[in-house]
C-alpha cells in the first residue's frame, strides 16, 4: 500500500496489484521509496476522465506550460499487459503512443473507462479517499508518497473506489 497525501486535500491510499502487474508496481513503489513523487503536482486533471500526475518537470515548470506531461524519471519501463481494468479509482500509467515509453507518470480514473483497457497498463487501485481525488484540481501538489507496511480500511464510508479488479 501506498499513501499518497496531497496538499491541503488530504491521504489517498492506494492498493497494488503486484500479482498482475508486478514490474510496473516495482517501478512505482522503487520511485516511492526514492522520494521521487514528494513535491510533484498532477500537471493533468480532466474530469469524468483522469487526474494525472508524475511528471518531474512539474516542481519547477509554470502548471500551463506545454513541456509538462513529457518528463520522467530518466528511462521507461516496457508494457506489461494484464486482465486489469480502467474502472473508477484505477491507477494506471501513462505513456506516449509507444507502449514500452511508460516511467513515473500516472493516473487515477475518475470514472470507468472501459475504451482504455488493455491499452495502457493497470497496476493499481484507490482503496481510501477517493473523495480526496474528486477534489484533485490542476496544479495540486502530492507532498508525500510513502510506503504503508500495513493498511486497515475505515468503516465503509461508500466514496466509491472500494470495488475488487
Amino acid at each position: 500500500y501506498v499513501r499518497m497525501s496531497i496538499k491541503d486535500k488530504g491521504d489517498i491510499i492506494i492498493e497494488l496489484n503486484l500479482k498482475e502487474a508486478p514490474k510496473t508496481s516495482e517501478n512505482f513503489l522503487k520511485l516511492v521509496k526514492e522520494g521521487f513523487y514528494d513535491g510533484i503536482r498532477f500537471h493533468r486533471v480532466e474530469p469524468d476522465f483522469v487526474a494525472q500526475a508524475g511528471d518531474p518537470q512539474s516542481k519547477t515548470l509554470p502548471i500551463n506550460d506545454p513541456r509538462l506531461g513529457t518528463g520522467g524519471p530518466g528511462y521507461t519501463i516496457k508494457f506489461e499487459p494484464n486482465s486489469l481494468k480502467h474502472t473508477r479509482g484505477a491507477l494506471g500509467m501513462a505513456r506516449t503512443p509507444d507502449p514500452d515509453s511508460a516511467g513515473s507518470q500516472f493516473y487515477i480514473c475518475l470514472k470507468d473507462l472501459p475504451q482504455l483497457d488493455r491499452n495502457y497498463i493497470i497496476f493499481g487501485r484507490v482503496v481510501e479517499g477517493m473523495e480526496i481525488v474528486d477534489k484533485i484540481a490542476k496544479g495540486d501538489t502530492i507532498t508525500k508518497a510513502e510506503l504503508l507496511p500495513v493498511w486497515k480500511p475505515k468503516k465503509e464510508s461508500g466514496s466509491g473506489g472500494t470495488q475488487k479488479q
